[in-house]
């Protein structure tokens, strides 16, 4: 490869985000983001977004974490294998490891992934101050998207922008060496790529959300938890981001959203569908409201809030049960091969 030819996977355009509400781990929002660009049933991989709230509790309430962390029960590796996308991962690369294997990678077509210190980024650290980031995340790692590269430059693909959407840019490969001289123990970690292979197992697909519905129990007892821990997160919270309640939302809303694209590809009726699309609206709106109530903005009152988070608990049981109930009887959920639609 000469220094100025760049290699470039085709179809950068396609790689947009899937995640309107911002809540994945950075790796599966990037991952969900390339299989989206790549096939029109990437929305099967929602089959589990209803996950269980217990767990969301725990994350976020118990144990303080925040939404990206969250190790959400989809856009997993075995979904991935049923979907036609075989991940294979390299764990830790030095940096001449990386180097020579990433152009081959590219040239088969195959995007590569890692982690790095995102504070070793110009384009990160611009954003993190712009958004306000606590100083002692600053170093955290992030997950970064490789799509191009030449003897100068590595061509990512982020999501940085303040509408979180990806774009490409280019970045020295001077970055690289020099943040990997800094922190070599840091950099190049959970490294992988991705590649199609085959497409979507509709059958594999309808066992595993039959078997998840078989063990869906949920009473939605965690929108009472939020409404109860308005005020008292709203004066300890370092940041709006970093409030429990504030990532419980997120987290709820972005995974209803998401649930709704799966019903899209079902035989579930329009009455569920409905059902659900007023659960991730409420949601959304809720999870909007939550923020800028922790923010200090002009908002609704707390009580208001804690009456629609009521209201989201209501509308959810009822989902639920309409839901569980019209699969039972469905004699088949996803009766259309892929390959008809």
């Amino acid at each position: 490869m000469s220094v100025d030819q760049m290699i470039e996977l085709p179809g950068l355009d396609r790689i947009r985000t899937r995640d309107p509400n911002n809540h994945l781990h950075c790796r599966k929002t990037q991952l969900l983001a390339y299989v989206g660009g790549r096939t029109p049933w990437s929305d099967l991989l929602m089959y589990r977004a209803l996950g269980s709230t217990s767990a969301v509790h725990r994350h976020c309430h118990l144990r303080g974490g925040d939404r990206w962390a969250f190790d959400t029960p989809y856009v997993n590796d075995d979904d991935l294998r049923l979907l036609g996308f075989e991940v294979l991962s390299a764990g830790t690369v030095d940096l001449a490891r990386f180097e020579s294997g990433l152009t081959d990678l590219l040239a088969a077509g195959q995007p590569v992934f890692f982690y790095a210190p995102r504070h070793h980024f110009p384009h990160w650290v611009e954003f993190m101050r712009r958004a306000g980031t606590l100083p002692e995340e600053y170093r955290l790692l992030h997950s970064f998207l490789v799509c191009g590269a030449s003897g100068t430059d590595v061509l990512l693909v982020d999501n940085t922008a303040d509408d979180h959407e990806y774009f490409p840019l280019t970045v020295g490969w001077d970055v690289l060496r020099d943040g990997y001289a800094r922190e070599p123990e840091r950099w190049f970690t959970g490294c992988a790529t991705v590649r199609q292979v085959a497409e979507p197992d509709r059958d594999g697909f309808e066992d595993a959300y039959r078997a998840f519905l078989a063990g869906f129990r949920d009473g939605f007892e965690l929108y009472d938890v939020i409404g109860d821990n308005l005020v008292v997160e709203r004066t300890s919270v370092a940041a709006t981001y970093r409030a429990p309640g504030v990532n419980s939302m997120a987290l709820l809303a972005g995974s209803r959203t998401l649930f709704c694209r799966f019903l899209a590809l079902t035989e579930h009726s329009e009455r569920v569908r409905a059902a659900y699309a007023r659960v991730a609206q409420l949601a959304t709106v809720l999870s909007d409201r939550v923020t800028a109530f922790q923010a200090g903005l002009p908002a609704l009152p707390a009580d208001r809030i804690r009456r629609g988070l009521t209201q989201l608990r209501l509308h959810e049981q009822r989902a639920a049960r309409l839901l569980v109930d019209e699969a039972a009887a469905l004699p088949q959920i996803l009766p259309v091969p892929a390959s008809g639609r």
